[in-house]
């Protein structure tokens, strides 16, 4: 075989490869495999409920609560951060509620009651904090109230919401 010969076969297989590629990615699905419709179907299935999400936005609305109470400005910072993300989820799963638009009463916690606490965490001021944390209490109850959800009352934590978690900044080396 000549030199020219082998120069040859690494761009003969690369185009056998590009070839055989081409031809895997045609537009049609396997017979067996569910249409976008019901692949869209089953993936709403699976997704979590407003109450799962909420139970989210109660725990780490908690964790704020002890991190700012402890001084922990920067997992106050994560938390309320956290808090915001899943409302948001939760306005996504469910745009309305018994006639009540989600998404904009989010919206308005956060450019309100959000935005206060998150002042406080950056004024690192506690009674400002924990001022603005009791009002949005009231916002929580509140809608709860207004989407047919009386039985669901929000109060400051009692104890943590986990055992195994340090509330005070660590200590920087």
């Amino acid at each position: 075989m000549t030199l020219k010969g082998r120069e040859c076969r690494p761009l003969k297989f690369f185009s056998l490869i590009i070839i055989l590629m081409a031809g895997s990615c045609s537009h049609t699905r396997p017979p067996n495999e569910p249409s976008f419709e019901e692949r869209l179907k089953r993936l709403e299935a699976a997704a979590p409920g407003v109450g799962e999400v909420m139970f989210g936005v109660q725990v780490h609305f908690a964790k704020l609560y002890y991190a700012a109470d402890a001084g922990n400005w920067k997992l106050a910072e994560f938390e309320i951060e956290e808090v915001r993300e899943n409302m948001e989820r939760s306005a996504t799963l469910r745009p309305e509620e018994n006639g009540v638009k989600l998404a904009g009463v989010i919206d308005a916690f956060e450019q309100t009651q959000v935005a206060a606490m998150k002042h406080a965490i950056e004024k690192r001021e506690l009674k400002l904090f924990q001022q603005a944390y009791i009002e949005a209490i009231a916002v929580c109850n509140s809608c709860h109230q207004s989407t047919g959800r009386p039985f669901i009352v929000i109060t400051e934590p009692a104890s943590p919401p986990v055992p195994n978690q340090q509330w005070t900044p660590p200590v920087e080396h």
